[in-house]
């Protein structure tokens, strides 16, 4: 591991000497000629990109002739593909050659402010996309020891809510937010298929539960969901829809019998119709999450435990709204193991109980 780390490191200090300018211009941010601004999203994040259509609607409004352009990846284009803010949504390709005439389709472009939003040290493919592109004005984070970037946020953000970085942004736009609050555009099939599934419910109490996320450490297991709806059927008169990727149906399939209905997703955008349509969410996956946040949903999400990371996760990605709860794991300093499924099944529902009032 500390050889693979040491390599890494090598090739990250060889594209900094090859990629990076070798002195940081003296250019100042000047809107009056700015006709073109490029958001760097293509590190492929659902959630990111969801809290990011704030930024786009609101430089959107205060300088309309200005256009703008993100650069993503093919599952949070999505999220962007009916968004009336949004002129030019561009996904970037896997295979290298393909990159390349991205590259110049956007350096042709002559893109005037491109904003990157890696907070790392970048990886050498992420340093020779941006010397390929050469937008005119490079805004970063943390990046002041890269010439190549014309200003550098080194604010301390990493215990405080994501939208405080794009807060940022729109403060050196000299912009005043009329509003934080995420866009979403859905698709006219994808709503009307979820409209007819969920008036079946009879005008039940509608509850989504999405099991799944990036790591074993937070989905919920099979047994662990079955308890659960389990207890929240034994008091609530509700019906019940699980969200499940179309590859994770076939998992769920034995829950039919509890009186649920598995829905199976066939895009990120049909989920958050589904969202859009019920009453409360539950979710560990912090895409999610950002999603019944853009509709404003009553929500428990479940977070692992991170007090002893200098990164604060839950700070950083927290629903950030007054009809949501977080519930973390309680590792009581190591005894429980940090792990989704060790959440209490009955303080979900209980605060689904606070919540459902």
């Amino acid at each position: 591991m500390k050889i693979k780390d040491g390599l890494k490191s090598l090739r990250k200090i060889i594209a900094k000497f090859l990629f990076d300018k070798k002195e940081r211009s003296n250019k100042k941010l000047n809107f009056e000629n700015v006709k073109s601004i490029l958001f760097l999203r293509n590190d492929n994040k659902i959630g990111d990109m969801v809290i990011s259509t704030m930024l786009f609607r609101e430089v959107k409004k205060r300088y309309p002739y200005i256009k703008i352009t993100v650069l993503c990846g093919p599952d949070n284009k999505e999220i962007i593909k009916h968004n009336p803010y949004v002129d030019e949504a561009i996904e970037l390709p896997n295979s290298f050659f393909k990159k390349l005439s991205v590259y110049a389709y956007l350096r042709k472009k002559k893109t005037d402010i491109a904003v990157d939003f890696f907070p790392f040290r970048p990886r050498p493919g992420h340093m020779f996309m941006l010397r390929r592109i050469n937008p005119g004005y490079l805004i970063g984070f943390y990046k002041k020891s890269y010439n190549m970037y014309d200003f550098s946020f080194e604010e301390d953000f990493f215990d405080k809510h994501i939208s405080e970085r794009y807060s940022r942004v729109l403060k050196l736009f000299a912009i005043t937010p009329v509003s934080l609050k995420y866009d979403l555009y859905l698709e006219k099939k994808d709503e009307e298929r979820v409209s007819e599934l969920t008036e079946k419910s009879g005008g039940k109490f509608k509850i989504v539960i999405n099991p799944f996320a990036a790591s074993v450490h937070r989905t919920i297991s099979y047994d662990k969901l079955k308890r659960l709806i389990e207890i929240i059927k034994g008091y609530a008169n509700c019906h019940i829809y699980v969200l499940a990727p179309d590859i994770n149906a076939a998992k769920l399939s034995g829950l039919s019998a509890q009186n649920v209905s598995i829905f199976d997703s066939k895009s990120v955008l049909e989920s958050a119709a589904l969202i859009k349509y019920c009453d409360l969410v539950i979710s560990p996956d912090t895409a999610i999450v950002h999603v019944a946040a853009a509709f404003e949903k009553k929500l428990v999400a479940l977070y692992l435990d991170y007090s002893n990371q200098s990164e604060k996760i839950d700070l950083i990605w927290a629903p950030n709204y007054d009809k949501a709860v977080q519930i973390s794991v309680d590792t009581k300093n190591g005894v429980v193991e940090n792990d989704i499924n060790n959440i209490d099944n009955d303080l979900i529902a209980a605060k689904i109980k606070e919540l459902k009032g």
